[in-house]
């Protein structure tokens, strides 16, 4: 996000689309989190971006075909603006890109990691992967990308599908991840986020972004693991409380951070988390990414998840937002 205060703000939302349900779904979650921020004045910029593949698309079904996929959506923004400028001042920009691949194409090196450069240390995609990544970081610059856990084909990984499995590893956003068979909570309606927390700055970023993007209805509950509740615990209970105490105000959402045991048998941290999600009945289930250096240094670089993010990811039933630390254009 660029600007010092509210009115001078820009916060750059993407969603990818492909036509599929699951990607109307991360549309209509974007809005709702955009809807909140509005009333803080500054400027929503909103994409909504698709890859084509102009070989093959008008094999495809009509309503699956790029043109009538972003034309949609072109329909979509005038909904979203007229709810965006009933109840709030700030300003919304809207677009759509289409960004071209060749589907037959070999894999391409779309990043390195940053401590080395060689063999087994650079990433390769499918061409609709390089193209998506290069749109994103060329165009956009988003604070928040919204995606659905699986599309309209491809190879699942887990529970997501491969594109949305590569995107959430190399995308240097925020990423929210849309699960198809949980309901999106109605702007007017309370949300309920889970957020993971420990004695990481990563994890500390997590819960400091949603209390930024939660409205005062929502519910907040910050999740601590271990296998026994020491002195450590109550260290990360109480920097949670501090980063509460600094964005607390009349408008601020309920929150409160409870531990959670690691039971001998009972699987691993991440599998307590998801396990917390489903308890909790969260909407959202919130991790921080790690990344060797807290931050990319440039855009070619990866920002690597841990492995508790990665599976919460791919084995959460609810929505799962990953909150990537900031990267470093300089």
């Amino acid at each position: 996000m660029s600007g010092s205060n509210g009115h001078n703000r820009t916060r750059r939302w993407l969603v990818m689309v492909d036509g599929s349900a699951v990607s109307g779904k991360a549309f209509d979650a974007c809005c709702s989190f955009i809807n909140v921020q509005h009333t803080k004045g500054g400027t929503d910029d909103l994409t909504v971006m698709h890859g084509v593949d102009p070989k093959t698309d008008s094999e495809k079904a009509f309503h699956l075909r790029g043109a009538r996929i972003l034309s949609s959506y072109e329909s979509n923004f005038i909904k979203a603006k007229r709810n965006y400028d009933a109840g709030g001042k700030g300003h919304m920009e809207t677009r759509v890109i289409s960004q071209a691949f060749d589907g037959t194409g070999p894999s391409v090196p779309v990043a390195q990691l940053e401590w080395a450069r060689g063999a087994g240390t650079t990433e390769v995609a499918p061409p609709i992967i390089a193209a998506l990544l290069e749109a994103t970081n060329k165009s956009v610059h988003p604070d928040f990308v919204f995606m659905g856990s699986f599309g309209t084909g491809g190879k699942k990984v887990g529970a997501n599908g491969s594109v949305t499995d590569y995107l959430i590893r190399l995308l240097n956003s925020t990423v929210c991840v849309i699960k198809h068979w949980r309901p999106v909570p109605k702007p007017e309606d309370p949300a309920t986020f889970v957020v993971a927390v420990d004695d990481s700055p990563a994890s500390l970023k997590s819960l400091e972004k949603i209390l930024i993007l939660a409205k005062k209805s929502d519910k907040i509950v910050g999740v601590t693991v271990s296998r026994h509740k020491g002195p450590k615990d109550d260290r990360i209970i109480e920097e949670a409380s501090k980063v509460i105490s600094s964005h607390s105000g009349i408008d601020s959402p309920h929150i409160n951070v409870t531990w959670k045991p690691l039971v001998e048998g009972s699987g691993t941290a991440a599998e307590v988390l998801v396990a917390a999600g489903d308890e909790l009945e969260a909407d959202y289930l919130v991790i921080g990414s790690v990344n060797t250096a807290h931050g990319a240094k440039n855009r070619d670089n990866i920002c690597v998840l841990g492995s508790t993010a990665l599976f919460v990811c791919s084995n959460s039933k609810c929505h799962t937002i990953i909150v990537k630390p900031p990267v470093h254009d300089d």
